[in-house]
C-alpha cells in the first residue's frame, strides 16, 4: 500500500480516485485499489459512495466505473472561466449568422464530446442537444474532427480501445474505415457526421487546438441533413475559418506549409 495516501483522508483518497479513474477513462474496482494501493475495503466504500452521488458510474455490463455526470456538469461550469468559453461565443455567433444554422462547441471526455456552448442563428431549426449532453466521438462531426487532430498513434490507440456503438444506419463501425476517414479529415481539416449520429441530422466540423498545437476542442455546424450535406463543402470552409480564428485566439500559430 502507499503509505502516504493510505494515512491520508477520506477526501483525499476520493480525489485520488477520481483522479485515477480520469486518466484510465474506464477501470474496475479492484484495479484502482491495486494500482493506487490502497485497501479493497477502503476503495469499494469511496467507489460506492461516488457512485450514489453521480461522480462515479459503472457500466451495466463490465461493471468497470467511469466519471459520472456530476463531473461532467461541474466540468462545463469550469469551462466558464477559461479562455476557450470566454472566448468561443463570438466565433460561434459569427458562424451560425454566416451559415444559418446551428453551431456548436465540444470538449473530449474519454471517448465522448461534452456540448458546452451553442449559438443559433434566426432561421435554424432547434436541434435535440442541449449543453451538457455527452455523444460518442466516433459518430459525430465533432468526435471526428477532434480524434483526426490527434497523432497518428494516439488516435489508433483510441480508436482500438472504443465500442463503437450504430446509432443510425450511417453509423461507422469499423476501425479500418473509421481510421481512413480520419486521414481524410485531417487532410482537408474538417470531419462530416452524414447522419450518423441522430437521424435526419448532418454536422460539418473543425478541430480548435491550443498554444500548443494540441485539440483541446471542435466546433460544428448542424442542422437538418437535407439542409447542411448539400453545402458541406461551404460550411466546411466556414466552420474551418472560425476554428482556425479562435485556435488562434487561444495561442495556435497554425504551422507554415512550404
Amino acid at each position: 500500500m502507499d503509505p502516504e495516501l493510505e494515512r491520508s483522508g477520506t477526501l483525499e483518497r476520493g480525489l485520488a480516485v477520481l483522479q485515477h479513474v480520469g486518466l484510465k477513462q474506464e477501470i474496475s474496482t479492484n484495479a484502482i485499489a491495486t494500482q493506487l494501493g490502497l485497501s479493497r475495503s477502503a476503495v469499494y466504500r469511496i467507489v460506492h459512495t461516488l457512485k450514489q452521488l453521480d461522480y462515479l458510474e459503472a457500466d451495466h455490463v463490465t461493471g468497470r466505473v467511469r466519471l459520472g455526470t456530476r463531473l461532467v456538469e461541474l466540468g462545463v461550469r469550469a469551462m466558464s472561466s477559461s479562455d476557450l468559453h470566454r472566448a468561443a461565443p463570438r466565433f460561434l455567433a459569427a458562424l451560425a449568422e454566416k451559415s444559418g444554422e446551428t453551431t456548436y462547441l465540444a470538449v473530449p471526455d474519454g471517448n465522448a464530446m461534452v456540448y458546452v456552448a451553442t449559438e443559433q442563428s434566426a432561421g435554424a431549426v432547434t436541434l435535440k442537444c442541449r449543453l451538457g449532453a455527452r455523444r460518442p466521438q466516433h459518430a459525430t462531426s465533432l468526435g471526428k474532427a477532434y480524434l483526426s487532430a490527434l497523432s497518428e498513434v494516439d488516435r489508433v490507440d483510441r480508436l482500438r480501445r472504443m465500442k463503437l456503438e450504430r446509432l443510425t444506419g450511417n453509423t461507422i463501425v469499423e476501425v479500418p474505415r473509421l481510421l481512413d476517414e480520419l486521414v481524410t479529415a485531417r487532410r482537408q481539416g474538417w470531419a462530416l457526421d452524414d447522419i450518423e449520429n441522430e437521424p435526419g441530422v448532418g454536422c460539418v466540423a473543425a478541430p480548435i487546438r491550443d498554444r500548443s498545437g494540441a485539440p483541446v476542442a471542435a466546433m460544428s455546424v448542424a442542422g437538418p441533413a437535407e439542409r447542411v450535406l448539400p453545402r458541406r463543402g461551404e460550411l466546411a470552409g466556414l466552420v474551418v475559418a472560425a476554428a482556425t480564428a479562435l485556435s488562434r485566439r487561444l495561442g495556435h500559430v497554425p504551422e507554415q506549409r512550404a
